[in-house]
């Protein structure tokens, strides 16, 4: 142990005599844990920055990148959250859509299958999330020198906060990485402390996109709700899991949150009206609530958007 230490003392101050920056790496030794929130840069050698992915793949960078590709809606919205938008130079479809995104970039399909725009701007990191690219692709890519990063889709709170982490260090700009995450546990914390208030705590379930597809625990949206004060009926299973209606009527919940990609077009009376659980306690007080599935699910610094509104399902944020 102190040997790690007098270690990451020693990497710390190379950082600075390298790039002069107050706050480059927060942690310089690799993580053994399994705890993801430590995916950072983990050596400095002769004016090079090393990182560790999520999949234990090395990065070597020799500064920030000029230019990076977003294939991933989740990097897209890190990107953009920690003041880097500007630096992404190719974006998928869906990352278009996201409040903030650069209208300068250009646009490939979602499902990557455009060779030659990446190959004309060159980025030299392209974030992907499984399923955006295939093999053959990585291959093209990596041939042209670009540097493949996945970024996580989907997970818990922890996940969100390593993808930031990573990715504001990955683009050296980590005091902007810390700071969001800064302001989500503040969120958090402020919401716990709101439901303790309260006083009442209240038991929920939660659906998946598809009917009696259940929230399991290791999921954003549970995690979310546990902090605003409801505990999720279905904690002993994993996350999209198919349930009965027996099984629901016979946990009870008092409130339904349903995750959908239109919460403010969707019927909500849609779920009582399902065989078997119109004498479940929500059913019979009309306590059924529709949230939106991408900032309840994508493992960013938007999910304390989602945490306010499971606060106003509780009543504890107007």
């Amino acid at each position: 142990m102190k040997f790690k230490k007098i270690l990451a003392a020693a990497l710390a101050a190379c950082t600075l005599l390298l790039c002069g920056c107050e706050n480059l790496v927060d942690h310089l030794i690799p993580d053994t844990t399994g705890d993801d929130s430590a995916f950072v840069p983990v050596d400095i050698e002769e004016g090079y920055v090393y990182f560790k992915d999520f999949d234990g793949n090395e990065i070597m960078l020799d500064g920030a990148p000029s230019s990076v590709a977003s294939l991933s809606p989740v990097a897209t919205e890190i990107i953009v959250g920690i003041g880097a938008g500007r630096f992404i130079s190719v974006i998928d479809s869906e990352s278009a859509k996201i409040e903030g995104a650069p209208i300068s970039a250009e646009t490939v399909p979602y499902y990557f299958g455009d060779f030659e725009t990446m190959k004309r701007k060159a980025p030299e990191i392209v974030f992907y999330s499984s399923g955006t690219i295939d093999l053959v692709q990585m291959s093209q890519l990596q041939k042209e020198g670009m540097k493949l990063v996945r970024i996580p889709e989907r997970g818990n709170i922890t996940t969100a906060e390593a993808n930031i982490r990573f990715i504001s260090s990955l683009l050296f700009r980590d005091a902007a990485g810390e700071r969001i995450i800064s302001e989500m546990r503040g969120q958090m914390d402020r919401m716990k402390i709101a439901a303790e208030l309260a006083g009442v705590r209240k038991t929920v379930y939660i659906e998946n996109l598809a009917q009696f597809s259940a929230c399991g625990s290791n999921s954003i949206v549970s995690e979310l709700c546990a902090i605003a004060g409801a505990d999720n009926i279905f904690t002993d299973i994993g996350a999209g899991r198919s349930v009965s209606a027996a099984l629901i009527s016979e946990r009870d919940p008092e409130i339904v949150i349903i995750l959908t990609m239109s919460p403010d077009t969707f019927d909500k009376n849609s779920f009582r009206k399902r065989e078997g659980v119109d004498q479940v306690y929500a059913s019979r007080t009309k306590s059924i609530y529709a949230l939106d599935y991408t900032t309840a699910t994508r493992p960013t610094q938007n999910i304390v958007k989602a945490l306010t509104e499971i606060g106003r399902i509780m009543k504890i944020v107007k």
